[in-house]
């Protein structure tokens, strides 16, 4: 397994500790007394699906995870501000609402499944994703993403990051 794979999968684990997104556990074949209480639940669940590192803009390296989000009913997953990923986002159900600091761009589900021309969405404007909606999120941003309806939402989630190996020169 090269360096970057597992970086990427530190920087999965990292967000996931660190916005309470917890990662989803691997499924097992087992019956179910009864139907869990919904207080047990995990209010985000983030199940990373594949990963990789491909060489871009030498010299350096980007990360790529696709993963898929749920979240539920009133949860809410802050952005990072530190971390400087990029994140392609596609709504697959529900709705889920964002608010970031910066300008944004949002593609619209069109009548034939195809995405719209991106709109604009100015920064600290509020904006919803629901079913085959997309956006492209900045890395280093503050802001929420949050589930304001009464079922899960969810989301298949692009994650960017480019790492340079440029050396750095000392300074006399």
């Amino acid at each position: 397994m090269r360096w970057g794979s597992i970086v990427a999968l530190l920087i999965v684990m990292a967000f996931a500790v660190g916005t309470g997104v917890v990662p989803d556990a691997q499924p097992s074949a087992r019956a179910q007394d009864a139907t869990p209480d919904a207080e047990a639940r995990e209010p985000a669940v983030f199940r990373p699906l594949a990963a990789g590192s491909i060489e871009v803009l030498a010299p350096g390296v980007a990360n790529v995870l696709l993963g898929r989000v749920t979240l539920a009913p009133g949860a809410s997953v802050p952005f990072d501000p530190t971390d400087p990923s990029a994140i392609l986002l596609y709504a697959a159900s529900g709705e889920l609402t964002f608010s970031v600091n910066v300008p944004m761009t949002v593609a619209r589900a069109g009548s034939d499944g195809t995405p719209t021309p991106p709109e604009e969405v100015a920064a600290d404007t509020e904006f919803t994703l629901s079913d085959g909606d997309s956006a492209i999120f900045p890395g280093s941003m503050e802001g929420e993403m949050r589930n304001d309806g009464a079922e899960d939402a969810t989301a298949w989630v692009v994650d960017i990051i480019h790492f340079t190996d440029a050396a750095s020169t000392p300074t006399p």
